[in-house]
């Protein structure tokens, strides 16, 4: 009997909305070669042995920017070796309707195309209370109400002139997640701090960018920043 082992599997997880891509077209490559995963109904597309210990993966279609990813097998639990890769959708894709669109520009000197974020003006109703580290993972405790779904959206918290950005994740307790580190860890933010919530895309090569935004949200949007620049592939 031939047994198939998993080398890593990939989740493709839409930015903006913080949900699993379903039922979507994507080609995958390694190098100039054409890949095939299998794909599995909750989303999954598994890869299997043999693989690199390091594999770069370009992930094109399904109505999203192009990305690429570094899987390093040894860095995924082993009992679930699944990363998440976030996606940022094209306009005119098939959520593009619900969803408003932030566009312009980027005016300062930069490499392109880059990765950029921009944070609503409005609060959530949370604020921080407290940061830990527990046994490798972060958790956030925060104060405050709201009425919305936060988990798998991206948000930040300012400290010193400088944003954490983070993906938040299980939510435990009435105010407390876990949270996936994008940029800075919140351990130096002081307690009261709002939470805000961050949209994010890519740009073109002229660093044009059209950012998804919940509908009717594109007046209250602040000021598009580089989150970083984009290796070419």
């Amino acid at each position: 009997m031939i047994r198939l082992k998993i080398a890593f599997a990939l989740r493709l997880v839409d930015d903006f909305s913080g949900q699993c891509i379903r039922g979507r077209k994507f080609l995958f490559f390694s190098g100039v070669r054409v890949v095939h995963p299998v794909e599995k109904d909750e989303g999954l597309y598994i890869f299997l042995e043999p693989q690199e210990k390091k594999s770069r993966i370009r992930i094109e279609g399904g109505g999203y920017h192009s990305c690429n990813v570094m899987i390093e097998s040894e860095l995924l639990d082993p009992e679930e070796p699944v990363a998440d890769v976030r996606m940022y959708e094209c306009p005119g894709g098939e959520y593009s309707r619900s969803r408003g669109w932030l566009t312009g520009i980027i005016s300062e000197p930069a490499a392109f195309p880059a990765e950029v974020y921009a944070e609503k003006n409005s609060p959530t109703g949370l604020a921080f209370r407290e940061y830990r580290n527990i046994e490798g993972e972060h958790w956030v405790w925060f104060q405050g109400f709201t009425r919305e779904k936060l988990t798998g959206k991206v948000f930040s918290l300012n400290s010193k002139g400088e944003d954490a950005l983070f993906v938040l994740g299980e939510k435990r307790g009435i105010n407390e997640y876990r949270i996936e580190p994008i940029v800075r860890l919140p351990d130096e933010v002081s307690p009261g701090t709002p939470l805000i919530r961050v949209y994010r895309s890519v740009t073109d090569r002229n660093g044009a960018y059209s950012i998804p935004v919940d509908a009717g949200e594109e007046n209250i949007i602040g000021e598009v920043r580089i989150l970083q620049h984009i290796l070419p592939s």
